[in-house]
């Protein structure tokens, strides 16, 4: 039972001693520890509107975090989920900018289903040459990070630069592709209920599915997998393409959603914090869900604490480091003890 919630255990021992550790430094700028996560609180979940925008925030790490768990469930390594978003999001804007007319609800459709294609696409082409060629996949990905959005930078400031000022992005997409925003003050937007069902569908996947058993087992012991029967090779091609999918989806909403053009630096390390957020949990979609809303909070909040009590808005940053060094250790620490103990044993 205890080795069951072993991770549990040590995730919420890890979270609470980096607020400890926050609420120490809190007392060097001379404010209640309590007073300071109040604010933080009040500032993410106070009323409706900073909630909707504290959800809009976790969206792109929710998706990102999902695309992540997915692809190291099945034991693959998608290091690429920034490509595939950034690339995904250009192709939408691209085709925003390009095409007029089309109906509203059916350009949407087409948009998230570029969006899919292209991140799909984007990870197919590493999980590939891994699965046929056992080529390593994490140079290809974190290779094809960089031609990904060097190449949407060479776009944005070239053929597709914007004739609406000098910022480095492309003009403001067909009205007929925007998701509409549920409150004028925040950018929380209808694309939240297909984030919803994608995060749906990818819970039932990795969870309820056989689906997820055969990446979990292809990912524990492949030679025993295929004994079993199971298609080691299209499992971790279907894994990486379904992790592509939900990067893309990711960049999609942001440029459908919130932007409603493709920006450079569109994505402000949303993959980095989803790949930390899923090992973190190691790999548990419903850790990831919670996870991802937990650093949403905090990050939303700090902004009110910083204006509220003058706390600068990195101490976010360094209980996130915090928690992330105390799950490392702890897990670390967990297996020398097993290890030991089945040694001694």
């Amino acid at each position: 039972m205890m080795e069951r919630y072993k991770g549990l255990l040590i995730i919420t021992v890890s979270f609470f001693l980096a607020i400890f550790i926050g609420g120490l430094l809190m007392l060097l700028y001379k404010v209640s520890p309590i007073d300071g996560y109040k604010e933080m609180v009040m500032g993410a979940i106070g009323n409706k509107f900073v909630l909707y925008s504290t959800l809009d925030r976790m969206i792109p790490i929710l998706l990102t975090g999902l695309s992540i768990a997915i692809s190291f469930h099945a034991g693959i390594w998608n290091i690429g989920a920034q490509g595939q978003l950034y690339l995904a999001a250009f192709v939408v804007a691209a085709m925003g900018v390009t095409f007029h007319g089309i109906p509203s609800m059916m350009y949407i459709v087409i948009g998230v289903s570029v969006g899919l294609v292209v991140g799909g696409i984007w990870a197919w082409i590493p999980g590939y040459l891994k699965v046929k060629y056992n080529v390593n996949e994490v140079v290809l990905t974190i290779m094809m990070n960089s031609i990904a959005v060097y190449f949407t930078l060479y776009m944005v400031n070239g053929p597709f630069r914007t004739t609406q000022g000098s910022l480095g992005a492309t003009n403001i997409i067909d009205k007929g592709m925007w998701f509409k925003h549920l409150n004028p003050l925040s950018n929380l937007n209808t694309g939240v209920y297909v984030a919803i069902v994608a995060t749906a569908v990818i819970v039932y996947l990795m969870v309820f599915s056989k689906y997820g058993y055969e990446w979990k087992m292809s990912r524990l012991n492949q030679r025993f997998a295929v004994y079993g029967g199971v298609d080691v090779k299209r499992n971790l091609m279907m894994a990486m393409v379904v992790s592509g999918m939900l990067a893309g989806l990711a960049g999609t909403l942001l440029v459908m959603g919130d932007y409603h053009r493709f920006l450079n630096g569109i994505s402000p390390g949303y993959s980095w914090t989803g790949m930390i957020l899923a090992m973190m949990v190691n790999y548990d979609p419903i850790g990831v869900i919670i996870t991802s809303f937990i650093y949403a909070v905090m990050a939303s909040g700090g902004l009110q604490m910083e204006l509220m009590l003058n706390i600068p808005q990195e101490l976010v940053q360094i209980i996130f480091v915090l928690s992330v060094m105390f799950v490392t250790a702890g897990y670390s620490v967990s297996n020398k003890m097993a290890n030991r103990i089945q040694e001694e044993g």
